[in-house]
């Protein structure tokens, strides 16, 4: 017993080291724009015009193949859940059983209008927890793109992940756990849905973190500059 509180209570300390280095990392004094391009210590590595901001993210789906590939897996099976659940309500509904067919109509409806606010709102929550304050919110509506952006700073790798795994973890554990609630209810068609066709919201936040893994030897900066429509992207020289 002796041992066993010993290895808990070290493991315990262990990840609240990890946990405060990580916050600390966080809260560092933020860089500025200003320090990425002129001090001398970062160079460019690319940057992308937020009209090309699509294409960008079709490039990096094609370039990196791990993450790629078990996000894609991850949607598949999303896919195949909700093929199976709509066939399970039309089949439930042929027997009288309309409810659970009408609140996955209500889930689709949900995730197209609401769900999408949500999503860059937990954006902007990740943004705020990790330093950024000024905050822009807009849309590319030709290209059916939404986003919220810090503008002019300076986002760290280790914020970067943070926000763009925010919305995708966030959205599957409380569906997840709504769907578990309500197993029983045919309110867990409406959040079973929810989950699904979330995951194909998230594509481009799998893709941005695709371009960071593209260049594991190196520490990546970016900041949006909102009166340019560009993202920058440095990196630290070694």
């Amino acid at each position: 017993m002796c041992f066993s509180g010993l290895r808990t209570c070290l493991i315990s300390c262990e990840t609240f080291t990890i946990f405060a280095q990580q916050t600390v990392r966080l809260m560092k004094p933020k860089l500025t724009p200003e320090e990425l391009r002129d001090s001398g210590n970062f160079e460019l590595l690319t940057e992308v015009p937020h009209l090309r901001l699509k294409e960008f993210i079709i490039e990096q789906i094609r370039e990196e193949s791990q993450l790629i590939k078990a996000y894609s897996a991850y949607q598949v099976a999303m896919i195949v859940i909700l093929i199976a659940t709509i066939v399970k309500a039309i089949v439930m509904n042929s027997h009288g059983m309309s409810e659970p067919l009408q609140n996955i109509g209500f889930a689709v409806l949900f995730s197209f209008t609401v769900l999408v606010i949500i999503h860059e709102l937990l954006h902007a929550a990740a943004y705020w927890l990790t330093g950024s304050r000024k905050l822009v919110f807009g849309a590319i509506w030709q290209k059916f793109i939404f986003y919220v952006m810090a503008n002019r700073q300076v986002i760290s790798p280790a914020a970067f992940r943070v926000v763009a795994n925010a919305p995708l973890v966030t959205v599957k554990v409380a569906t997840l756990i709504l769907t578990i609630f309500f197993w029983h209810d045919p309110a867990a068609y409406f959040f079973l849905t929810i989950m699904c066709l979330h995951s194909l919201f998230c594509a481009g936040d799998i893709a941005m973190l695709a371009f960071y893994r593209l260049h594991p030897d190196k520490e990546i900066f970016n900041y949006d500059d909102i009166n340019e429509k560009v993202t920058y992207f440095y990196f630290r020289k070694k």
